[in-house]
């Protein structure tokens, strides 16, 4: 584990001068990668819509995105022989997956598929309906599902939370359940195109840092000069005083490319010593909320550009950094120039260099106005727990829930409309929260129907998604992991359930005799889908659920209306929200 020795600050954290400067290396993951023992999951010239590592809201991407160019049902394929370990199924995150782990000690992983194939579909079709649910996540034994290498063991799809088309494809320790870099693995992906740095930024870490007349940050575009990237305009030279540090805005392409992706590697050298490395070799699912202070969050939530940075929070537990002196921060008040370099790299050792140099001052000038500071008695302690208690609300926060310490600020507002409780706005959006805390609003102790209140977030553009809750007797509970503003509404309003291919040439039928499948639409206006049942005659079916677009369908199978049972059929679905509300669709069919 890498130890930092941090002074926190209210404004801007610093990391403790201590006279004299130490470094950190991670050399515990250095270790060769097998370059032929993975074939390429498919048989498609491999383009990427994401990589490793890439940043993504609140997680670093943990494997490669396959671009399928528009196309679902294509071969997925067994990168080598092994036996297949997990099914998970679910209308969100990867879709339909399947983990296959390897003698060699390596798991892959195969996400947002459409369907499986062979023996595996079988397996899943079997498990679906001992469960009676399509969510499943189950673990197989070796033996069970065996595959060799280059079987076909799925089609490619665009399910779970997939913006598009594509193949989510990972390569994981089997023991730790970390995630591994699979361009490490040799796979035939042609790069020797090198990142592209974009702009350069210059923090002032403390109250009396000084950078170009601004008190918190500078940023400057970049600009190629031969073999290397420098600071576009010379009025954006740069002048410093105090304790600065330094974030970069960059992203790769491939020889073939198809999207601006994620750089594997940043070093920054100060006077041609190495200040700061990070390599993205691997990344522990436990650690990847932590992106939120590799990165300027604040930027991100403002414009969407990620830069990142090369000086860490107290609170930062990464294992990606393979060298960080005095945390990433240099000093500058002794009148000189200092010199600069980053290198910035790709999987495949491709490189860019960014030359720079900061002219330092002896002393803050006089002229730049300090930033106004506004005492809080209230302080949120990145190493300790935190307790906020006000008569309309109780904020519990664990420790470690932020990443440095920051003043703790509040409002409500007046309840209006339907809300049921004053708007409780607490921080803002540009402070990010690493684990989830505790929420109780208060509400009268003679509250009609408790069990209907769910406490909601109104968004910055107005609007509304319910973070559940449960009635204390008090007020009403749940857990946020994001700040911002929160309020009761009351839920009394049951899903919607809308038949979709009900209608043939605008007429509503029943005659479902040429149609291979049933389909609803469903959703819900506040707290959301918890569960739905769909049955004929009487026994479960299959409704597989399209979560993005709230599309359940079932595909006539033999588990229920087989050929010959022609005639009427009774359906009925059953679609409750997390307050249990309930919808109910009957209709009489025949097939």
């Amino acid at each position: 584990m890498m130890l930092f020795i941090f002074r926190a600050m209210k404004n801007f954290p610093m990391l403790l001068i201590l006279g004299c400067m130490f470094a950190i290396v991670n050399g515990v993951y250095a270790q060769p990668y097998p370059k032929d023992y993975f074939r390429s999951p498919m048989d498609i010239t491999l383009k990427l819509a994401g990589n490793f590592g890439e940043l993504r809201p609140d997680h670093f991407h943990a494997g490669i995105d396959i671009t399928t160019s528009g196309q679902q049902g294509l071969a997925v394929r067994a990168a080598a022989e092994g036996y297949v370990s997990r099914i998970k199924i679910s209308p969100w995150g990867y879709g339909k997956a399947i983990y296959v782990t390897h003698p060699n000690g390596y798991t892959t992983v195969y996400g947002h598929l459409s369907e499986y194939t062979g023996a595996i579909a079988d397996w899943v079709e079997k498990q679906h309906y001992i469960a009676e649910s399509f969510e499943i996540d189950l673990k197989l034994q070796p033996g069970e599902l065996p595959v060799i290498k280059g079987q076909q063991i799925a089609k490619s799809g665009n399910s779970g939370s997939s913006g598009g088309p594509h193949l989510h494809f990972e390569i994981r320790d089997a023991k730790t359940e970390e995630a591994l870099n699979p361009l490490l693995f040799g796979l035939p992906v042609q790069d020797n195109v090198a990142p592209t740095p974009v702009t350069l930024a210059v923090y002032a870490a403390g109250e009396n840092a000084y950078v170009n007349g601004k008190s918190r940050v500078k940023k400057i575009a970049l600009v190629k000069s031969g073999n290397k990237y420098v600071i576009q305009n010379a009025a954006d030279s740069i002048v410093a005083f105090g304790d600065i540090g330094f974030g970069i805005e960059a992203y790769d392409k491939e020889s073939i490319p198809h999207g601006k992706n994620g750089v594997y590697g940043i070093t920054l050298k100060a006077g041609g010593k190495i200040v700061y490395s990070h390599s993205l070799d691997r990344i522990s699912f436990e650690e990847s909320r932590y992106i939120n202070c590799f990165v300027d969050y604040e930027e991100h939530e403002r414009t969407s550009k990620y830069f990142q940075l090369s000086f860490l929070a107290p609170n930062n537990e990464l294992q990606v950094y393979d060298s960080v002196v005095n945390g990433g921060y240099l000093t500058h008040d002794d009148g000189k120039y200092h010199w600069y370099t980053y290198e910035i790299t790709d999987a495949y050792g491709n490189k860019a260099l960014v030359e720079f140099k900061v002219r330092a001052l002896k002393k803050r000038p006089e002229t730049v106005a300090k930033p106004n500071v506004i005492p809080f008695i209230q302080v949120m302690m990145w190493n300790a727990p935190n307790k906020f208690e006000e008569e309309q609300f109780t904020f519990e926060m664990p420790e470690k829930s932020v990443y440095r310490n920051t003043d703790f600020k509040w409002k409500a507002t007046p309840a209006t409309g339907n809300r049921l409780s004053p708007v409780i706005s607490i921080n803002d959006r540009f402070t990010p929260l690493h684990k989830a805390c505790s929420l109780t609003i208060a509400m009268p102790p003679a509250t009609a129907t408790p069990d209907k209140l769910v406490v909601v977030r109104e968004k910055e553009n107005g609007a509304l998604s319910s973070v559940g809750g449960t009635w204390n007797g008090k007020g009403v509970t749940t857990s946020v992991k994001v700040f911002g503003k929160y309020f009761v509404m009351r839920d009394t309003v049951r899903p919607t359930i809308r038949p979709h291919n009900f209608d043939a040439k605008g007429k509503t039928t029943t005659d479902f005799t040429l149609m291979n499948s049933i389909q609803f639409k469903i959703d819900d206006n506040l707290s959301g889908i918890k569960n739905y049942r769909g049955t004929i005659d009487g026994k479960w079916v299959l409704f597989e659920y399209d979560g993005k677009n709230d599309l359940l369908k079932y595909t006539f199978d033999e588990h229920v209306v087989k050929v010959e049972d022609k005639g009427s059929h009774v359906l009925e679905l059953v679609v409750t929200d997390a307050v249990g509300n309930e919808a109910r669709f009957t209709r009489v069919f025949t097939r």
